[in-house]
């Protein structure tokens, strides 16, 4: 019997375990993640503004396991020696014949500690919870969200809605290094967030950063200074600390360059966010609908590799993606449209609903958004 070993329980790792069981060969799948749920993170902003309880966006590994015919290891992997085809973790030593590795990503905090310690990620449900308990405390009167891209514009959006649905009057302002927020999208879609963000009372400060948190206060580049501050770190993420110490091509976020096939190594894919894929004279963004893409495909490259058949070549069909943001004028491209709008949040709660989880969990999603107003703002 094959041993396969699946590195994380996000919507990559998922989604190979869910094809293998499908396989009908009889295999043993091992897959590890430290925690014991897995987070529905396209959601998580919006649990902010919509308040949308975090219980809907956690699907329980062991419930999964279940049904996708796995064993599931609640332990954290520490080591992979590909030579030696192990994966190490502070428990034991496994042995693979096939290993998938689907990790994720993690706030990258880029060696500060300062900011590190203070500063409030969103991650997880668990980091969306401690700015909830935070926003309820209101100890806050400045919201610096450190990072301008699609998880900034949310964040700020979202924090935007809250303080609307209190009455209350607070200062959000989006602090991003780069010339402008959005990174490499259209150049209509940064004019357009650009203009929604400024009608909500929402400032974006360009070419700066976050340089330092103290004493509640929060320091930016040009010497200004935001008291009573809450800094949301969403500069950046990074690969897992196992994966920096793989001897194997990765780009500078450590994200593990991948053939055509998904593999990077003998017998060893990786798929989701830890995998850096070429397409189309071009590499994959993160996205939601390619985790689940790849970890399909990377599971029916090992069937193919133990029934001695050539593999399959990744071929990623792109269709779309949105920038949601709480007052319902969001923006996106879909099946190659550019929308905006209502239409556009719409899309992105429809799509989210689909791929949630459990028949408890989208009724909850949809049951919370209909209680918190839905598309109203």
């Amino acid at each position: 019997m094959k041993k396969i070993i699946i590195i994380g329980g996000g919507f990559a790792g998922l989604s190979a375990a869910g094809r293998l069981a499908k396989s009908g060969r009889s295999l043993e799948v091992l897959l590890f993640d430290k925690r014991g749920h897995s987070d529905f993170l396209p959601l998580l902003p919006d649990s902010i503004g919509r308040q949308i309880n975090l219980e809907f966006l956690k699907y329980n590994i062991n419930g999964l396991s279940r049904k996708f015919k796995f064993k599931f290891m609640n332990e954290e992997v520490v080591s992979v020696y590909l030579e030696a085809k192990q994966v190490v973790t502070a428990a034991s030593t496994y042995i693979y014949d096939y290993l998938v590795v689907a990790s994720g990503s993690q706030t990258n905090f880029f060696g500060q500690p300062n900011i590190q310690d203070r500063a409030y990620a969103l991650n997880s449900a668990d980091d969306i919870k401690k700015i909830q308990e935070a926003l309820a405390e209101d100890r806050f009167d400045n919201f610096v969200i450190c990072g301008g891209g699609y998880t900034g514009v949310e964040a700020a959006t979202n924090l935007w809605l809250y303080f609307k649905k209190k009455g209350l009057t607070k200062k959000i302002v989006i602090v991003e290094r780069s010339p402008g927020i959005l990174g490499p999208l259209p150049e209509w879609m940064k004019l357009y967030a650009g203009g929604n963000l400024k009608g909500m009372g929402i400032d974006i400060l360009v070419n700066s950063s976050v340089e330092r948190i103290e004493e509640g206060k929060a320091v930016v580049s040009g010497g200004r200074l935001f008291s009573k501050a809450m800094v949301i770190w969403v500069a950046g993420v990074r690969t897992a600390d196992f994966i920096q110490k793989l001897s194997v091509e990765k780009n500078p976020q450590g994200r593990i360059i991948v053939d055509e096939y998904l593999k990077f190594g003998r017998d060893c894919f990786c798929c989701g966010d830890t995998a850096y894929f070429g397409a189309k004279n071009n590499f994959l963004r993160m996205a939601v609908q390619f985790s689940i893409a790849e970890g399909d495909q990377a599971a029916v490259n090992i069937i193919r590799s133990i029934r001695n058949l050539p593999l399959k070549k990744f071929k990623p069909v792109d269709l779309g993606y949105i920038i949601p943001m709480a007052n319902n004028r969001s923006c996106g491209r879909i099946f190659g449209l550019n929308v905006k709008g209502a239409l556009s949040t719409l899309l992105h709660f429809l799509m989210c609903i689909y791929r949630s989880t459990g028949l408890r969990n989208r009724m909850g999603i949809i049951v919370g958004l209909i209680k918190q107003g839905g598309a109203k703002c």
